[in-house]
């Protein structure tokens, strides 16, 4: 309940007994915890009484750059790792191809930093109670393939090849704790920048979030061979903060 000053003090106003008798009896309640700017004497709140917020700065440098930042009322982590910033040399060269034919996959949720080079690409931290808010942003692309055939006509061999893989989709995923808190739904085969945002409430407790996606992109079906089309990451980015209840 807000309790309103009873006789207000203005500015360069005499103090008079009466001010604080009746003042004192309307408010006393409030020095728990409940002051309100009623309850301050006029300019005795400025800048100069505040002090600066205090924490520990921890930059990440190497192949995967970013920072972890605690601080008294809220807390901002950082991880990335850019083809124009870490290692790269431009927008255009993937840091991370996926071959299909080779490498390993499946077909639930693939984790990001279970690929080489990419192992510290994850947030993990002691949060305090309130809420995580955050974004993940991924430059990735995942492109069409061209099956080849061959047909046998009166001894004559025909070639011809036809596209595929129109029907392909693709998904990213924040995961919290191994709870998926954000998903972006499917996407179609393309060059695509992806944005996460999520926000989850936490408790005071180990946070550990990573980014994952997840394809359906196999034609083990009706060709008995995986696809030639390689999935590749040209940046990602994850960051959030944690609000301090």
């Amino acid at each position: 309940m807000k309790v309103w000053t009873q006789i207000p003090i203005e500015q360069n106003q005499m103090v008079k007994p009466e001010n604080l008798n009746d003042n004192l009896q309307a408010y006393i309640e409030e020095f728990n915890g409940d002051l309100n700017g009623n309850n301050f004497p006029t300019y005795s709140l400025s800048d100069a009484n505040l002090k600066r917020t205090t924490g520990t700065v921890s930059l990440i440098a190497g192949a995967i750059t970013g920072f972890y930042v605690p601080k008294s009322t809220q807390g901002f982590y950082r991880k990335r790792r850019s083809s124009s910033f870490e290692g790269g040399t431009d927008v255009y060269t993937p840091i991370l191809t996926i071959d299909l034919f080779q490498d390993d996959w499946t077909k639930g949720w693939n984790r990001l930093n279970f690929n080489l080079g990419w192992e510290e690409y994850y947030l993990e931290f002691d949060a305090r109670e309130g809420m995580l808010v955050g974004c993940a942003t991924i430059d990735w692309q995942h492109g069409t393939d061209k099956l080849l055939c061959n047909v046998e006509v009166e001894d004559d061999t025909i070639f011809f090849s036809g596209e595929r893989g129109n029907d392909w989709v693709s998904e990213w995923g924040v995961f919290v704790n191994d709870v998926l808190v954000a998903r972006t739904g499917f996407i179609p085969p393309k060059r695509h920048t992806t944005e996460l945002p999520f926000s989850i409430p936490c408790g005071s407790q180990n946070i550990k979030i990573d980014v994952r996606w997840i394809t359906n992109i196999s034609d083990y079906a009706t060709t008995g061979q995986p696809h030639g089309s390689p999935y590749v990451i040209f940046s990602a980015d994850l960051w959030v903060r944690n609000v301090v209840r």
